[in-house]
């Protein structure tokens, strides 16, 4: 699957893939322009302040969007230790002003000794304790492999690679104020409970037993040394000699406190050295009019995302619309009058999601170790009968798709980034948990992750996000885990950028995502209108939708009365997305979720003033 996306579909297995939306397909809405302005400026949104600052710094010294990326990157693996990384791995979408998108998966990989035997207690039942919190919960790294790539192949070349983690080694040696967001996870207990049992990460967050406080100033000179090495030498400098064998040597403690789970199987000095990043070819379909693009497997978000809108975009959205306002001035109902989404609406996109995520149970997985029907999925034909499948009640039973025999022989955190030229970058990498496993690479100053959770350890066992799964995700040496990371970039009919997202938060990332495009590109809402607007989120299984506050009661009414919705209203916020527009004058807009304490930073203006979280 290495390769690149076409602009506009071409014969062959691409014609398949692509007419999900293309039969759709919508001309651009009257009164704008076919041809947009390049951006009037560069911009980057991230989760945190600090690296936000260092993209736009790098922008505005002459860098291009995958300078930007990678520098922002590197910082946020020292300000933001919840996700930010070098010990995680991520996805990263590049859509150059022109030519061809080109898709980048640095996931992490299960080691060589690593079986799913190794999770099982005696009576073969799985122990979650194993795929979360002890060496077998690591897979090697891919983060550091990942944005020397990035550099390598896309960066502007204004820039040396020690130049673009010159910030981040700043921030590490020199240390940075500690902000109320990352004080507030560290007094959690759960939190607390996680890193204080790996006395080395327990010293680093809870120095004198007590968590980091806000503006307490944190110095992390063993990442420094570490980010120095990695500088000099790239990515061979990570994967082999000192930061290498510090990942090993914290994994062989880590291994000694939990009793030996790894039985001799443990990650060794090759599994790093053989790690390598695998160019994708991206996934692209459009709706209504617009060209969206994102990461195919083993990402899940961007399959998920092409077949929900490739569903929705073949319902009366728009007179549903008109319906809505219509009975709402009429005192008809009381819904939907802000936005016009109504409680039928919503059961569409609900049933859309069920039966998305149902196929990414069944079918989605590593396509280098798993054949992964992708022109089936995204079919034509497959979205009809998906679309005409839904009916006026919800549907708890739908399945996955049954395949045609195939013929013998088939934590995390975002970034977005807008340079002047137009290109663009969609950025996300992980830990999976917050903080990872917990588990320090002491010597080498960062946290490792704990992303084999995201494997299917055995069919139909959930994950620490309540995912289920079959074979297609099933843990091999060597195999690299589904996920839910959804980078994405739209384009408009003549092939400018216009939006740039993504978020973290497991399978809430794709929902999230999903969302703030369709209230943009369906429900003519603004970029900030989207994004702070109250989200819902269904996966399959659990039956349930979950809805964050803030929906109209009548609506979620209706949904239980009318539709047969089973409904949980939580306290709970899901995702945090990261986005960009440009409008088609070239005025450039970033948002940044207020769910979280990351923040827009646009060339040229000064950088707003950092939000502080809720008490």
């Amino acid at each position: 699957m290495s390769g690149s996306v076409p602009p506009r579909p071409r014969r062959g297995v691409w014609v398949v893939l692509l007419a999900t939306l293309v039969a759709c397909r919508a001309d651009p809405p009257i009164g704008l322009p076919l041809v947009g302005a390049p951006p009037e400026a560069g911009a980057v949104v991230s989760e945190h302040p600090l690296a936000t600052a260092v993209g736009v710094a790098i922008l505005e010294r002459g860098g291009n969007a995958a300078d930007a990326a990678v520098a922002s990157a590197l910082a946020l693996a020292v300000v933001f230790p919840q996700a930010g990384n070098l010990g995680g791995g991520g996805f990263v979408l590049w859509v150059p002003e022109e030519g061809d998108p080109a898709t980048l998966d640095f996931r992490e990989i299960a080691p060589a000794g690593y079986e799913a035997r190794l999770y099982l207690d005696e009576a073969g039942e799985v122990v979650r304790e194993r795929s979360r919190h002890t060496p077998l919960a690591v897979g090697v790294p891919g983060t550091p492999a990942g944005l020397f790539d990035l550099f390598r192949r896309f960066g502007s070349k204004r820039f040396s690679f020690p130049e673009l983690c010159a910030p981040a080694i700043e921030l590490a040696r020199g240390g940075f104020q500690v902000d109320p967001w990352l004080a507030q996870q560290l007094r959690r207990e759960s939190i607390r409970t996680l890193l204080t049992r790996d006395p080395a990460s327990a010293a680093l967050f809870y120095p004198g037993g007590e968590p980091l406080a806000e503006g307490q100033r944190f110095v992390q000179p063993k990442l420094g040394d570490t980010l120095q090495r990695y500088a000099r030498g790239g990515a061979e400098a990570f994967y082999r000699g000192a930061t290498a064998e510090a990942i090993l040597d914290g994994l062989r403690a880590a291994d000694l406190r939990a009793g030996g789970v790894t039985r001799g199987g443990e990650m060794t000095l090759a599994d790093l050295a053989d790690y390598q990043v695998q160019p994708r070819r991206p996934l692209s379909g459009w709706f209504r009019g617009h060209q969206v693009i994102g990461m195919g497997p083993p990402g899940s978000g961007g399959v998920v995302l092409l077949q929900v809108l490739g569903i929705l975009d073949g319902f009366p959205i728009d007179a549903e619309r008109e319906h809505t306002f219509d009975r709402a001035e009429l005192g008809l109902s009381d819904a939907g009058l802000e936005d016009g989404i109504s409680a039928r609406a919503l059961h569409w996109w609900i049933e859309a999601l069920r039966c998305a995520f149902a196929d990414r149970a069944e079918h989605l997985g590593d396509p280098d170790r798993h054949p992964v029907p992708l022109a089936q999925l995204l079919s034509a034909e497959w979205i009809a009968e998906r679309r005409v499948g839904i009916g006026e009640r919800s549907n708890p039973d739908v399945g996955a798709m049954v395949p045609p025999p195939a013929p013998e022989s088939s934590e995390t955190t975002h970034l977005s980034v807008v340079d002047r030229q137009g290109n663009a970058v969609s950025l996300t990498t992980t830990l999976n948990g917050s903080f990872g496993s917990g588990i320090l690479a002491a010597d080498a100053g960062f946290l490792l992750n704990n992303e084999l959770d995201d494997f299917s350890i055995r069919a139909g066992t959930p994950n620490m996000f309540g995912l289920v799964g079959g074979a297609a995700n099933q843990l091999m040496p060597g195999k690299r885990p589904l996920s839910s990371m959804t980078p994405t970039v739209v384009r408009d009919a003549e092939g400018h950028v216009q939006l740039v997202l993504g978020a973290p938060g497991g399978p809430r990332i794709i929902t999230a995502v999903t969302q703030v495009l369709l209230r943009v590109l369906a429900y003519d809402q603004s970029l900030e209108q989207a994004v702070h607007a109250p989200r819902l989120h269904q996966q399959w299984r659990p039956a349930l939708t979950r809805f964050e506050e803030g929906w109209e009661e009548p609506l979620i009414v209706e949904l239980r009365e009318v539709h047969g919705q089973e409904i949980e209203v939580t306290d709970r916020q899901f995702g945090s997305v990261q986005a960009i527009r440009v409008h088609p004058d070239g005025r450039v807009e970033g948002v940044s979720d207020p769910r979280r304490g990351g923040m827009a930073g646009i060339e040229g203006r000064p950088l707003p003033e950092p939000r502080r979280p809720p008490e």
